[in-house]
């Protein structure tokens, strides 16, 4: 088995083609039910294990839009799932399922909520823009900060997170197939990822997508497209093809078993690696909303390329990278020092947010102001001043 994802390894983008695949949450709160609209609107084929249930999920059920077995997980729950999520109160529990979908079937996308080590893939700060779909990582190093970046892009592009909680007045229940992309991003540090290409000379593409694996600390391997090869690969968490327009027969067994991206058809594919704005562990990725246009070459759109130049403006290289490595270096201390979830998200949000001095005013984080002086936290990192703002870190801590 991998070893556990570290916080010094980025993770990998991606967007999944759930169309009419098997996905099982199980879980009876607002966490499962969120995972639960996620997958369905996501085409998903979605079933929910839990005695009991929100009311967006029980409505749901009601109305034949997702499978609800009302009873506790059992063994062989996980079977034939192609995705698999875990959002119980009862961290045994979530184990159970994590060890039995992945260990037991060899299930890829095993995700048990806020506990990495038994993760597969992790879920994505996600919003929506006209037809477009962007989604913020940081990799694992600080929630908070995306999701904050997330409010920020949302008020600046007048979207709205594409998975909010419903309430009883606005829920409407979604529709299964909607076609819309399912952001997550994988956890592939020490995981055996195999390239199969036929050409000797890499393609753009395919150089961006290896560069990405060995950031991500994949155990890389690259085959040529044989029927050994492909019996040989049978066991890879994660399968790029070139180019297989012309040998479609051979990855049709591939495809039901594994992750695997076709560069060239992404519609053989069961994910995409869409365009990318990255700073350091801040990873910003935008594709367009639908797997139909995935398909058509949303590479070339333009209105992608003309939210990445903005995006890639005002985030590369302006300091998010470097605060995020901060955030993230902090985690052993406050890990030690607060022992509750809730007082660990506090102590993040009042770090990033609060300006030590003034703390009637909110560090805005560049966002609407590059040039901003005030002397926050954010600033003191990506003015070189690790030490002052380590020390204030300290001193909220002790606090």
């Amino acid at each position: 088995m991998p070893q556990c994802a570290t916080f010094d390894i980025m993770f990998y983008p991606a967007y999944l083609n759930l169309q009419n695949r098997k996905c099982l949450v199980v879980g009876a709160g607002l966490v499962a039910e969120r995972k639960v609209l996620s997958l369905l609107r996501s085409g998903g084929d979605v079933t929910l294990i839990s005695p009991e249930a929100t009311q967006a999920n029980a409505d749901l059920a009601q109305h034949d839009r997702i499978a609800w077995y009302k009873r506790q997980f059992r063994p062989g729950d996980t079977e034939e799932m192609f995705l698999v999520c875990a959002a119980t109160d009862l961290p045994e529990i979530n184990t159970q399922v994590f060890k039995e979908a992945h260990e037991v079937y060899g299930i890829n996308l095993v995700n048990v909520v806020d506990v990495i080590p038994e993760c597969t893939f992790a879920a994505a700060s996600v919003i929506t823009h006209e037809d477009l779909t962007i989604s913020i990582s940081t990799s694992g190093k600080s929630p908070a900060l995306s999701r904050r970046i997330r409010e920020y892009l949302e008020a600046k592009f007048g979207a709205a997170s594409l998975y909010d909680e419903p309430s009883e007045t606005n829920f409407n229940l979604p529709l299964k197939g909607d076609g819309l992309p399912y952001p997550v991003y994988f956890l592939l540090e020490n995981r055996h990822c195999v390239v199969i290409s036929n050409s000797e000379e890499i393609t753009q593409p395919l150089a961006q997508r290896l560069d990405l694996l060995l950031r991500c600390g994949a155990s890389v391997e690259r085959v040529a497209p044989n029927s050994d090869n492909l019996e040989h690969v049978s066991d890879a968490f994660l399968v790029l093809v070139d180019d297989c327009k012309s040998k479609v027969s051979d990855f049709a067994d591939l495809n039901r078993h594994q992750l695997i991206e076709c560069i060239n058809t992404p519609r053989f594919s069961t994910f995409t690696t869409p365009p990318l704005v990255r700073d350091s562990d801040l990873i910003i990725s935008i594709s367009a909303n639908h797997i139909q246009a995935i398909d058509k070459g949303v590479n070339g759109n333009r209105k992608i390329e003309s939210v990445q130049t903005q995006l890639a403006h005002q985030f590369k290289n302006n300091g998010y990278g470097k605060f995020i490595d901060f955030l993230g270096s902090l985690r052993p201390m406050v890990m030690e020092s607060i022992l509750t979830q809730k007082g660990r998200q506090q102590y993040y949000d009042h770090l990033i947010d609060q300006i030590p001095g003034n703390e009637g005013q909110k560090c805005c984080l560049g966002f609407e102001a590059p040039s901003c002086a005030v002397e926050c936290t954010f600033n003191m990192i990506r003015s070189g001043r690790i030490d002052a703002a380590r020390q204030y870190a300290l001193q909220r801590v002790r606090e």
